[in-house]
């Protein structure tokens, strides 16, 4: 970084210190651009780049003729960003020691879970679901014992298509393609539509597993904006596509992970539009879509009318991970991802998809559903509350539309890294915001799972990460200061 750079860095950290030290509050008009420049003895340019470096991440607000005023501290209110502005280059991803490094503490036991986002065990009908389990395997010895068919139990995807029957173009039962969850269906896809070496839409932050995908399958990335509201950023996406800058692009439109975003339907018709007009392929991974707390939220998959949108899902993280069933619709690539499965795995546990197409026949699914978006609501409203009487002053977080995990920026500019290490040594395990991109772009951030009730131990490990947070924000004060 050149030293105007390191200057406006720097007058930018002292601010969010005032900030989040409450010096300065919402509403609260903030000094002049002369007057800083002759405190900091820089230039009124320098002084200018960091108020709208401020003002661009959502915490000011500059008022022509009247000055930089604090904006309420709320991921939400974060501008949405103007495509033309950033750099979109394709680059390489290098996360993969990281992310299994951050993810070994899930299995560990006594810990508080807040790390792995995954809905608790306490709010899933475990009991329903291995008494079908049972009853599937006693009354169905033959199908649960053979392959099935790469197209799936006829019960089970027959049940899948009626649930498009809202879709411009609703899908059919031989649309279908059954896989082994939804990570499966998406390196399916990736490999149906792109080859090694080439670049890869996706959004930023991004599903950190989408990510890791991308490195495996020696895919280069070129990260889109994204706002925490409105999903991706359109105008820099179709100039990605308009230049022919990559094979295809990934993106989930509904309860996004980790920005918890459910695009609105015109936006996600625009998206399906532009894969539509410049031919590139649009690989949706909608595996929370069923969580998203209005009921009736569409896939980008709903306003494919060319087959350009290959739709993959699964029922891990809305009724039990360890079935490992998902599903695809590939559309105009159902070939060559056809192809590929059959190389891969052949096919996909039979029992696995007997026990579903029960579940779903009976309408159990349709029911659990409706009781798991009000749960998970109310436990993400209750985590929030604590995070916000917990965490120091300037703490930012999302309102999650669906799933269950917060995005919570700490003050400050505190390390992510910095609070996983400590909690990891306190028996709390968290997600810092850092994999969730390339560059270390969000390493201010951190991921917290809400999809386990909030008892006593959950209050008192927010609270203890709220007063690390602090402890961190102080001494990173303190070393900008010296």
């Amino acid at each position: 970084m050149n030293e105007e750079g390191f200057l406006y860095e720097r007058i930018s950290r002292r601010l969010l210190e005032q900030i989040g030290a409450g010096s300065y509050a919402v509403g609260q008009k903030l000094p002049s651009v002369r007057h800083l420049s002759r405190l900091f003895q820089v230039s009124v340019n320098t002084v200018m780049q960091s108020y709208r470096q401020l003002e661009a991440e959502g915490y000011l607000e500059i008022r022509p003729q009247s000055g930089a005023y604090v904006r309420h501290c709320d991921v939400h209110d974060v501008p949405e960003p103007d495509g033309s502005r950033y750099p979109l280059l394709p680059v390489e991803v290098s996360l993969s020691e990281e992310v299994l490094h951050y993810m070994e503490l899930h299995v560990v036991p006594h810990q508080v879970r807040l790390g792995i986002a995954l809905p608790g065990v306490e709010v899933m009908p475990v009991e329903r679901v291995t008494q079908t389990i049972r009853e599937v395997a006693r009354h169905y010895p033959q199908e649960t014992w053979d392959y099935m068919h790469p197209h799936g139990f006829p019960q089970f995807t027959h049940h899948l298509a009626r649930r498009s029957l809202s879709y411009d173009v609703p899908v059919v039962p031989d649309d279908i393609i059954v896989t082994g969850g939804a990570m499966e269906g998406l390196s399916l896809a990736l490999r149906s539509v792109s080859r090694p070496g080439d670049a890869v839409a996706v959004e930023s932050p991004t599903y950190y597993g989408t990510l890791l995908l991308l490195k495996t399958h020696q895919r280069r990335v070129v990260e889109i904006p994204t706002h925490p509201r409105h999903g991706i950023s359109l105008s820099a996406l179709e100039r990605v596509f308009a230049e022919r800058g990559v094979s295809a692009c990934i993106v989930s439109a509904n309860a996004q992970n980790p920005l918890g975003f459910t695009m609105s339907l015109e936006r996600k018709q625009a998206l399906s539009a532009l894969a539509r007009r410049y031919q590139i392929p649009l690989i949706e991974n909608d595996v929370w879509g069923d969580t998203v707390y209005e009921d009736g939220a569409l896939p980008v998959k709903a306003f494919d009318e060319d087959g350009w949108v290959l739709y993959c899902n699964s029922f891990s993280k809305t009724l039990m991970p360890g079935l490992r069933i998902g599903w695809a619709a590939p559309g105009r690539f159902q070939r060559r991802f056809l192809e590929l499965k059959q190389l891969s795995t052949i096919t996909s546990t039979s029992l696995s998809q007997i026990v579903m197409g029960r579940l779903l026949e009976s309408g159990f699914y349709a029911q659990h559903i409706r009781d798991l978006r009000r749960t998970l609501q109310r436990q993400v409203e209750a985590t929030a509350r604590e995070v916000r009487a917990a965490f120091p002053p300037g703490t930012r977080l999302t309102r999650p539309t669906g799933g269950c995990v917060l995005w919570v920026r700490l003050p400050g500019r505190v390390n992510a890294v910095a609070l996983f290490e400590k909690a990891a040594r306190e028996g709390i395990h968290v997600f810092p915001g850092g994999v969730f991109s390339l560059d270390n772009k969000h390493s201010d951030y951190l991921r917290l799972n809400a999809g386990g009730p909030v008892t006593g131990e959950v209050v008192r490990a927010l609270r203890w990460l709220g007063k690390a947070a602090a402890e961190l924000a102080a001494v990173a004060g303190n070393a900008n200061r010296g």
